[in-house]
């Protein structure tokens, strides 16, 4: 009778094992998943960070575009304006009527 009790005890602790052991498995299985989740979320963390990085080189890439162009069209239009008052100057001291307002000039 000793050894039927034996040997169920033996069969009830390595049921036992085997259910702490598969909890312990799936344990182990969930905070794996838990970390690649986070390995994942960190990764598209960095990720949105270098397309953030990205998009702020081309706005500013853009913006010296842009600002170049304003300077460009500034100085043609004060080299233009430069050139009209020049022209204008010039036609008056000729004695050539220009406008209106110099029409009494004469």
């Amino acid at each position: 009778m000793v050894s039927a009790i034996s040997g169920s005890s033996a069969t009830q602790y390595s049921s036992s094992a085997s259910s702490s052991n598969a909890a312990q498995e799936a344990a182990l299985e969930k905070q794996i998943q838990n970390l690649e989740d986070q390995a994942k979320a960190i990764k598209d963390q960095v990720q949105a960070a270098q397309v953030q990085q990205d998009i702020a080189t081309a706005q500013a890439k853009l913006d010296a575009l842009r600002a170049a162009d304003a300077e460009k069209a500034a100085k043609a239009a004060q080299s233009q304006s430069t050139t009209s008052a020049a022209a204008l100057r010039q036609a008056e001291f000729d004695g050539e009527k220009t406008t209106q307002s110099n029409a009494f000039w004469m």
